[in-house]
């Protein structure tokens, strides 16, 4: 059987992301990483490693070994405290972001202490430019400070009772250098309520340097309706519930353990300055006699597993204590030393199992391998805190409190009596978090919990004598049950569906039915789940406002949602990959290279042309192609002069909106006169009539072309292109984009 670190996609993975200088083989990879370990531990994740059955996060992957080589920290995330409503602590913490950018870690923060828009100030400014507008800020600090070539991951949070809410709601759609930015509004129980039950909803603000209290009813289920509409069109801000995130961890006791905001992909919430140490189980390894009469899970097998990455999370801990970014971070090991573990290949087991993944069956399968999960981690974490101790602010009488607690008090007595004697090692056990690139380096498809995405993906190989062929790369478990049942490489993915109904794809498995496998989950998860819904092209705004109602309802602590077609490539800062510009080299494609050109005139009016006629030709795929004009009045040569330097952008490949907002720019004085006057009919220069038009028939090409694009396999709505590769094969995963090609990660 082919070894993980021996496919493709391994090889590639593992080169351009986790190699150090001089690594060219997996087992040196191996070698580092498992020598921060002590001996046994060490051992263990030496075999556990070879076999993909465990793996490290990204970071610790990376900088595990590193010490005195460069400065990379081994958390993937930090969550850093909320700034204070004044600019010295709002640029504190702007220093904190670069610092941990510069170590390679992403960032989580929460503004609800910045005074909202137009409120009072005590300066010469006189009124606040509030809260969201500091995010300009943070974000210009993610730009400069990039890793390797790409900017940090970063989440930004906002409370629902905040009067900037409504700003905050619709920022990507008027800020576009805030692109790269997630978002995510932190909803309240006695808001979600009013949602409910129709009601108003109070946002407020005390600005304490003013005394100014800042007062102003909502509806609260109109806002929630514009928020399901913005993330239908947009995909952000999603949604965290920020009670639900306090209430349900091993830490509910503790009021000075108080979450604001989790990591940009949502799996830890933790306190100010804590950061998520991750690793992740690959379940699938754990199944047993796959496909047959009776698949079932290997119990001790896995509880060994999850025992042996309880104690090397831990050791992760003092590995990475000297290379933390803040002394801050440092004293947060020290009080609460926070781990998180997590799964990955939930989806493939579930095919080994014969289960459907969101089926009854399904969620009870999986809510008793996370039963498993969370008893054998805490019996860990306690056996840990009466060898070496309990984390520094452990309290018996505080840690009763927790719904969790009370959980193991039920389930497992002897565990819970094990933590009543020798306390907690870890404050913090479970996260499941979308492993995005480490399950394609460990050969699984299937990240996180979440479910298949396809069942094959295309991969063309590229050989030197230019031959390029096309073959199919299926899902880990679909490969093995091809070959269980004897059965072609080339048989058709439907073919499998119809024969194999318990295999399906994301877009297949109904909405709701993800909400229950995340509810089934999060009874045995301390800490938060990242998880994406994946909408079709087709669902509505009702659709999304039903998933985030029921999330709420079953006591998930967040979920995102994803619907193809809509904005939130762009928003996550992917592009098309483009090749490096050559000057004076670009060469515009002919007119007589295209067989059949359909055109479109529209009429635009200025003050000087009373009339100018503009017509766009599309090739037959919907390209803009070339634009002419005819115009009654005017500068003729000048009108002429932009539709021929316009064509030439448009048969060179130019980006149609670039070549718009640059058209759009100028403003002639006499068209405004004219607007001013009452004129309605009026563009605002020659440049900016034929920008509107293009405007106008790029979008309804636009619109057409993601109708077309609807149920096809190469979606680009749906699989956009990676940066790195080119390949038209991201697929979106809590709140972060994977290629499932080169296993580039936007959040890695």
């Amino acid at each position: 059987m082919e070894k993980w670190y021996e496919t493709e996609i391994g090889k590639g993975i593992l080169k351009a992301k986790y190699y150090h200088t001089g690594e060219t083989k997996p087992q040196q990879l191996i070698d580092r990483v498992t020598s921060i370990f002590s001996s046994g531990v060490g051992k263990s994740m030496q075999a556990y490693l070879k076999t993909g059955s465990i793996c490290p996060a990204g970071r610790t992957l990376y900088a595990a070994g590193a010490k005195g080589k460069f400065k990379s920290s081994l958390s993937n995330c930090y969550i850093l405290p909320s700034p204070a409503d004044d600019i010295e602590s709002i640029f504190k913490v702007n220093r904190e972001i670069a610092k941990i950018f510069s170590y390679g870690g992403g960032i989580g923060v929460n503004i609800s202490n910045l005074r909202p828009k137009e409120s009072r100030v005590n300066n010469v400014a006189r009124t606040s430019t509030g809260s969201v507008s500091f995010l300009k800020i943070f974000n210009t600090t993610g730009e400069v400070i990039s890793q390797n070539g790409r900017r940090g991951a970063m989440l930004a949070g906002l409370n629902c009772d905040h009067p900037d809410i409504y700003e905050f709601l619709h920022m990507k759609q008027h800020n576009e250098k805030l692109a790269s930015m997630n978002l995510s509004i932190l909803f309240k129980d006695d808001f979600m309520q009013a949602v409910i039950d129709g009601a108003d909803y109070e946002l407020k603000f005390d600005v304490q340097s003013t005394g100014q209290k800042i007062r102003t009813k909502i509806k609260a289920a109109d806002f929630f309706d514009e928020f399901c509409q913005t993330q239908w069109d947009w995909g952000d801000p999603g949604a965290l519930f920020i009670d639900r995130l306090n209430d349900y961890t091993l830490l509910s006791g503790y009021d000075e353990y108080n979450i604001e905001i989790t990591n940009p992909c949502g799996e830890f919430g933790g306190n100010a300055y804590n950061s998520c140490n991750l690793m992740s189980i690959n379940l699938y390894n754990f199944i047993e006699d796959r496909f047959s009469d009776n698949p079932h899970i290997n119990e001790d097998a896995f509880l060994q597993a999850v025992h042996t990455a309880v104690l090397a999370l831990d050791e992760v801990l003092d590995y990475s204590y000297d290379t933390q970014p803040l002394e801050e971070n440092r004293q947060c090991i020290d009080d609460w030393r926070s781990i998180g573990l997590g799964l990955f290949g939930v989806a493939d087991a579930l095919i080994a199992m014969k289960l459907q993944y969101g089926s009854n069956e399904g969620n009870d399968f999986i809510a008793c391998i996370m039963h498993l999960m969370f008893v054998e981690a805490a019996r860990t974490s306690a056996e840990l805190a009466e060898k070496k101790g309990a984390f520094h602010r452990y309290d018996w009488a505080k840690t009763e409190k927790s719904p969790l607690l009370e959980l193991l008090h039920k389930e497992a007595p002897s565990v819970y009596e094990k933590i009543k004697a020798h306390g907690l090692r870890n404050g913090t056990l479970l996260s499941i978090a979308p492993t995005g690139t480490i399950s394609l380096l460990m050969g699984v498809f299937s990240g996180g919990c979440e479910p298949l995405y396809k069942i094959s993906y295309e991969r063309t190989t590229h050989k030197m004598e230019g031959e390029h062929k096309t073959f199919k790369v299926y899902a880990h478990s679909v490969k093995d049950l091809l070959d269980y049942y004897h059965l072609s490489y080339d048989t058709e993915d439907e073919e499998l569906k119809r024969r194999f109904p318990w295999i399906i794809e994301s877009h297949d498995v109904p909405y709701l039915n993800r909400v229950k496998m995340q509810a089934a989950m999060q009874k045995y998860v301390d800490n938060s789940i990242s998880s994406t819904v994946n909408l079709r092209h087709d669902a509505t705004p009702n659709d999304i406002r039903s998933i985030y109602t029921a999330a709420w309802k079953a006591r998930c602590k967040g979920i995102t949602v994803f619907r193809d077609g809509c904005k939130r490539g762009n928003i996550l800062g992917v592009t098309d990959a483009q090749s490096e510009i050559k000057y004076d080299s670009i060469q515009p494609m002919k007119r007589q290279s295209i067989e059949r050109l359909d055109g479109c005139t529209v009429i635009r009016h200025t003050s000087c042309v009373d009339k100018m006629y503009i017509t766009i030709n599309k090739t037959p795929d919907g390209q803009i192609f070339e634009i002419f004009t005819n115009a009654s009045g005017g500068c003729a040569s000048n009108i002429a002069t932009i539709t021929r330097l316009t064509s030439l952008a448009l048969r060179s490949g130019i980006s149609v909106r670039d070549i718009i907002k640059q058209l759009a720019m100028c403003r002639c004085s006499a068209c405004q006169a004219l607007i001013r006057d009452g004129r309605r009919d009026i563009s605002l220069s020659c440049g900016s009539a034929i920008a509107s038009a293009l405007a106008e028939i790029y979008n309804e090409s636009q619109e057409k072309t993601e109708d077309k694009y609807t149920d096809k396999r190469e979606n680009v709505s749906i699989n956009r292109q990676c940066p790195e590769c080119g390949h038209y094969s991201l697929r979106p995963e809590g709140n972060c984009l994977t290629c499932t090609y080169c296993g580039w990660s936007k959040c890695e």
